[in-house]
């Protein structure tokens, strides 16, 4: 279908066309020298010692569980409205996951005070997620990790170059994640970040990317090192130049895009806000200036069908979506948990969540047919 108003829009161009044929003219495809470009040039966009590049952010992931060292059957706490990546990889490598609640209807972060109630002598690792962009309660999560000596992963695969008291959300904790998925706010079709100041976990990840081996294969081509030896069974989680090049062009126009989804974004909300009062918008005292603004959530009134508004949107040309199931309603946990989950806050707003589109290249026509069909698709 041909989306009048698409989900998000991407900020391809020539730039990164032409590193792409840079990549595929230089005779270097695999991870060589444009990942080492990408990898420096991240850590410094958000301020951390140690980047390393990843083919996608589900490895990542399972990199940095790796790494944190939660072993089999321990718990790993993660907010139940998250994307599934960070249940998947738990249930893979045999951990427990423990749901968390949401803060409230206006903040759709992990709620600390849950989180309190729910960390147990088992409890290893504790996984946060800036929902749309917007930043959890940082400060309070560390003083509770601190406390029990939980590490911490950041999912911060909404929130590339999102901050939080003006530093970047993904180097709060032990390690933080990004993924650079065609619909984020950079892009490199798929490829992922960790970033750590731990040298200890940047030394782990590394090894672990590549097959536990000692040398990688560019090294070798350059004569760097002749021999290698394979210390740990790691796996092939690396990222390819022709990626690393993209998201380099991607990583530089990144400000700009964010700062342009800000202003979308806060335009939609006062536009509704007069034309359609009944629809409440998470994070309204939120500081937007930090966020990265990755999605536009909204909350339907009381009463109305997420359904029959999405279809009505749909209808119109404008494309919704639902970020997320909450990750109990998915048919593959069924039976995980001994008891349901306690999750009231959630579970009030579950069936109303509903994300508009937001992207940084809206036109005005753009914004005025979805101001318009979301009032029409409240009537």
């Amino acid at each position: 279908m041909h989306w009048k108003v698409p989900l998000t829009t991407l900020t391809i161009g020539e730039e990164e066309q032409a590193a792409a044929v840079r990549v595929l003219r230089s005779g270097w495809l695999s991870m060589g020298p444009e990942v080492d470009a990408f990898e420096q040039e991240f850590a410094h966009a958000v301020g951390s010692p140690h980047a390393i590049a990843t083919a996608n952010a589900t490895d990542a992931l399972a990199l940095c569980y790796d790494a944190t060292g939660v072993n089999r059957g321990e718990e790993v706490a993660m907010c139940a409205l998250t994307f599934v990546a960070s249940l998947n990889v738990a249930i893979r490598r045999g951990e427990k996951p423990i749901l968390v609640d949401i803060a409230s209807e206006d903040d759709l972060t992990m709620s600390v005070p849950d989180l309190e109630s729910k960390i147990s002598s088992q409890t290893r690792l504790i996984v946060t997620m800036p929902y749309g962009g917007f930043a959890p309660d940082m400060p309070g999560i560390l003083r509770l990790a601190q406390r029990h000596g939980i590490p911490i992963v950041e999912d911060a695969c909404h929130a590339v170059l999102g901050r939080l008291g003006g530093r970047c959300l993904g180097t709060f904790g032990d390690a933080g994640v990004f993924s650079f998925f065609g619909n984020k706010n950079m892009t490199t079709g798929e490829g992922g970040m960790i970033v750590t100041g731990q040298r200890t976990i940047a030394e782990r990840v590394r090894l672990m990317r590549n097959h536990g081996m000692t040398r990688n294969t560019h090294d070798h081509y350059l004569g760097r090192r002749t021999d290698y030896d394979v210390v740990v069974a790691g796996h092939n989680f690396r990222m390819d130049d022709m990626r690393a090049a993209i998201g380099r062009e991607q990583l530089k126009k990144l400000p700009a895009s964010n700062l342009r989804r800000a202003e979308i974004a806060a335009r939609i909300r006062e536009r509704l806000a007069k034309e359609a009062p009944t629809l409440r918008f998470p994070f309204a005292a939120a500081n937007h200036a930090e966020s990265s603004h990755h999605l536009l959530p909204a909350i339907l009134p009381p009463g109305n069908s997420r359904d029959r508004f999405c279809r009505h949107m749909n209808n119109l040309g404008v494309q919704t979506s639902v970020h997320y199931r909450p990750l109990h309603r998915l048919r593959h946990t069924t039976g995980l948990w001994r008891e349901e989950p306690k999750l009231p806050v959630l579970e009030s707003i579950e069936d109303r969540l509903v994300t508009l589109p937001l992207g940084p290249g809206f036109t005005e026509e753009q914004i005025e047919l979805l101001v318009g069909a979301t009032v029409a698709a409240l009537q």
